[in-house]
């Protein structure tokens, strides 16, 4: 009997050991990296993803450094192959993490320093729009590492150190550019905004946060020449290709510019096709357009910032060196403007200088323009949007005079309002002073439209922007009065009064509107108004506001 059993048990245990389920049988690493290797390199990218996550899978917790380093190396090109950016750059910095060479092997290849690079950065420009600034930093500084040539890196991890109030590193990182490239305009640019934003508590005395806004004028004219000879360039390549004369040349670069700036660049397309004849030349003058709109953002960029450390000198110093600040802050938003009409921020900005020049009537334009540009009545939307944009407006909201439209509707309306001939997109905040002290018992209705509108800018900006445009009209007004043209004047104050109301619509604290209205009032001799407007502004002056 025994020698009958002894058999069968072996024959029994035998059995089993072969019908032990695959996942237990590990294939060696080796065998899964070659594997993966040489679907890679077959562009069976979805097959060779497979086989290096196995071997992440199975050796990730066990295997050294270097040979997870190499898994996820490979893994980091198979998935930006893929174009999964995201996926790729998380692999490629673990990748540099476990096994520090990789960096070097990865810059003596030009196709994986391609692959690496664009994942990387396409991954620090996500997490930087989405305000994930510790992650965009480990993704830039991980694209440095590959590729420490671009200019467009050092850049951004400057911006997100700036982002981060890392001033003294943005700054390092602003020089490091300058290493590489001594003309380098981004550059100057960082070194211009390292001076504009680092806090007047973080410099060692007065005298040099006084002194540091010579130094962000310096470095940003620097930046508005180098990009100046950019935009020349790139007009100049646009000039050969049409052969075009300085006054049309001009024009079409305009067109080219605010065609580039539109989400759906169909327009553009059709623009350079159809009503420029060029359809065989297409390739060159988008390429023309693209280096005019970005060399014209920088310039718009560079300028506005300075412009801005120009105003800040200003409100900082006293007499002619104010002035000096003053005036040069106007011209550099005046180019901001050109580089970019809808700059509706720095449009107002000019309109602030140019008051505060005493030039009310240049005033009045600008921040006209900045209220006919970012706002529309919200009559101008056809049902259903405009039903379902009053369905934000329910009573809990209803007080604050303001509500942001966001998702699928935003885009809706942009689309509306392209349709309508707006140039601009971002019309998401939705304004209705009217009802701040009206109490709604359900969603605004048609009958509760009376007074609202639609605005490309937050509430802060608005609410100034009325301020400061019935201000610059009372200013106008005056000077009209005293000149002995009443008619005029008495036009003046009354469009005045009509945008300080909304101003103290949009902010009941505002003494500076309430002050201005009483003035407006009084010189159209409505006296109750006057007292009542000049009462409010002492109350609050009293208050603090």
């Amino acid at each position: 009997m025994l020698s009958f059993r002894r058999p069968s048990l072996a024959i029994l245990l035998l059995t089993a050991v072969l019908v032990l389920p695959a996942a237990a049988q590990q294939i060696p690493l080796d065998a899964l990296m070659r594997g993966g290797r040489i679907h890679y390199e077959g562009q069976r990218y979805d097959r060779a993803k497979e086989q290096f996550t196995k071997a992440l899978t199975q050796y990730g917790a066990t295997a050294d450094n270097t040979a997870v380093g190499q898994i996820h190396f490979w893994l980091g090109l198979t998935e930006s192959e893929l174009h999964n950016y995201g996926a790729a750059a998380d692999h490629f910095v673990t990748a540099m993490e476990k096994d520090t060479t990789i960096a070097a092997k990865i810059r003596a290849n030009e196709q994986w320093q391609f692959l690496s690079w664009t994942a990387l950065i396409s991954a620090t420009r996500e997490s930087y729009n989405a305000a994930a600034f510790d992650p965009a930093l480990n993704y830039a500084l991980a694209a440095l590492k590959v590729d420490p040539s671009k200019s467009q890196t050092y850049a951004l991890v400057a911006n997100i150190y700036s982002a981060l109030s890392r001033y003294d590193e943005m700054r390092a990182v602003a020089n490091d550019l300058l290493k590489l490239d001594a003309g380098a305009p981004e550059a100057f640019s960082l070194l211009g905004l390292y001076f504009l934003q680092k806090p007047d508590s973080l410099w060692p005395s007065a005298e040099a946060g006084i002194v540091r806004w010579d130094s962000a004028g310096y470095y940003y004219d620097e930046a508005i020449k180098s990009y100046e000879k950019r935009f020349a360039e790139a007009q100049a390549a646009l000039a050969k290709q049409l052969k075009l004369d300085p006054a049309r040349l001009d024009e079409v670069s305009r067109k080219l510019i605010e065609k580039s700036r539109l989400q759906d660049q169909a327009e553009l397309k059709r623009y350079i096709e159809t009503d420029l004849n060029a359809a065989k030349q297409l390739p060159e003058i988008a390429q023309d357009a693209s280096k005019l709109f970005y060399a014209a953002n920088n310039l718009n960029v560079a300028s506005s910032r300075a412009g801005t450390a120009m105003l800040r000198a200003a409100a900082e110093t006293r007499a002619d060196t104010s002035e000096r600040f003053r005036a040069r802050a106007e011209a550099l938003f005046g180019r901001a403007v050109e580089y970019d009409s809808s700059d509706f921020t720095s449009l107002f900005d000019l309109g602030i200088t140019q008051y505060q020049g005493k030039k009310d009537s240049l005033a009045e334009i600008s921040l006209q323009t900045v209220i006919n540009g970012a706002v529309v009545g919200i009559s101008v939307l056809p049902q259903p949007w405009l039903d379902s944009v009053l369905t934000l407006v329910t009573p809990s909201v209803a007080e604050s005079g303001y509500v942001q439209i966001s998702g699928l509707l935003a885009a809706s309306v942009d689309s509306v309002l392209i349709a309508r001939g707006r140039k601009s997109v971002g019309y998401s905040w939705l304004y209705f002073p009217d009802l701040k002290t009206k109490k709604l018992t359900g969603p605004a209705t048609l009958a509760d439209t009376a007074g609202m509108f639609l605005s490309l800018e937050p509430p802060r900006l608005m609410e100034q922007s009325f301020l400061w445009l019935g201000s610059s009209q009372t200013g106008l007004a005056t000077t009209l009065s005293d000149a002995g043209k009443k008619d005029a004047a008495k036009a003046g104050y009354e469009r005045a009064i009509v945008n300080l109301l909304i101003a103290t619509k949009l902010e009941p604290k505002n003494s500076d509107a309430f002050q201005n209205l009483g003035i407006c009032y009084r010189e159209i001799d409505q006296k109750d108004k006057a007292l009542k407007a000049f009462e409010n502004a002492d109350k609050l002056r009293k208050q603090g506001h």
